[in-house]
């Protein structure tokens, strides 16, 4: 079962790996031999795992650790429990300044081929806040792993810089998980309206060759119908995390 949680703040623990017992190791190495066999494109990328989530209220912990793409995928198909590698990832829903949602229809050069997703992908060990406020008790928030970074990098990845720059404001933030995956979808306010982001991301993807995302879908308040349609061609939670903010929409003007 998906869930969906507003975050009031997220709090990211990080702790160093741990050892996965031999038996597991050497299965991960197979199976991923046999999917890199059959698609030579394929990247074991660093990426992280969590290993808790606690929600007080909206008020997000998560402790995670770093993993890999190779243990992420051969968790997908079996069970290990405690070793399982449950994947962070982050990214957006764009809204335009004519107020139409927008989400990525997913191309061949992903492997949700075909599924709608928020604009986004895996947060990288990269990610991180550089600068910021020092708190009261003399903490800061300087070199911490941040899924705001991951969505602005992969919204310049996956969809343009032109898009990227137009951002001038950040709503709201989730926390989206099936206890397998969790993403941090925020909502980004861009001061493009539709068609010019349209415009901006066919540009992109003729200057690039870019295959990530084959095209992006945008939805109106008024058509609910019509994202009812990819209940069953979408990545985890994205149909009820865009019915919430249209929902929000009759109750609150968006900026």
């Amino acid at each position: 079962m998906t869930k969906i949680i507003p975050i009031k703040e997220l709090k990211i623990k990080e702790t160093a790996a741990r050892e996965l017992p031999k038996d597991i190791e050497e299965r991960v190495q197979v199976y991923w031999n046999e999917l890199t066999a059959k698609y030579p494109g394929m990247f074991n990328g660093a990426l992280y795992s969590v290993i808790n989530m606690e929600n007080d209220d909206g008020i997000v912990t998560i402790t995670c650790e770093p993993s890999d793409y190779a243990h992420y995928k051969y968790s997908e198909i079996k069970d290990l429990g405690e070793y399982a590698c449950r994947s962070m990832y982050a990214g957006c829903i764009l809204v335009s300044s004519d107020k139409k949602l927008f989400v990525s229809l997913n191309g061949v050069g992903s492997e949700f081929v075909g599924k709608i997703q928020g604009i986004g992908g895996v947060m990288d060990p990269s990610d991180r806040f550089i600068g910021g406020a020092i708190h009261e008790d003399g903490s800061t928030d300087n070199n911490k792993l941040s899924p705001l970074v991951t969505a602005f990098r992969e919204l310049g990845e996956e969809v343009g810089k032109e898009i990227r720059d137009s951002v001038t404001d950040i709503g709201k933030s989730y926390l989206v998980t099936n206890d397998n995956k969790y993403g941090f979808p925020f909502v980004f306010y861009s001061n493009l309206d539709s068609k010019t982001i349209q415009h901006a991301f066919d540009s992109f993807k003729k200057e690039t060759g870019s295959n990530e995302v084959d095209r992006l879908i945008s939805f109106g308040k008024d058509d609910m119908a019509e994202l009812e349609k990819y209940e069953s061609g979408q990545d985890i939670g994205v149909v009820d995390l865009l019915k919430i903010i249209m929902g929000e929409w009759t109750t609150n003007p968006v900026p």
